[in-house]
């Protein structure tokens, strides 16, 4: 019952074109069509532009955890909505 959104990139030079808005749109209308249980999402602690828009979208930071990148760990933020 409850969606979990793994991916949701837009490409740097396509950045600053709402493409990531609209995306997120349609991925919420549809995950919030299927379910009424909690959205979870996961993104870099870097990522600061994503956050933001997780965040007008309801999501908060719930915990952390690190994600293997090569041969380095990158801090990750585990997002959800109730």
């Amino acid at each position: 019952g409850e969606y979990e959104l793994r991916r949701l990139y837009v490409s740097k030079d396509a950045q600053g074109l709402g493409l990531g808005t609209t995306l997120m749109k349609q991925a919420m209308d549809w995950m919030q069509e299927r379910t009424s249980g909690a959205l979870w999402i996961g993104v870099w602690s870097g990522n600061e532009k994503a956050q933001k828009l997780y965040n007008a979208y309801g999501f908060e930071k719930v915990g952390e955890y690190q994600y293997p990148v090569g041969t380095w760990m990158d801090d990750e933020f585990i997002l959800r909505r109730a």
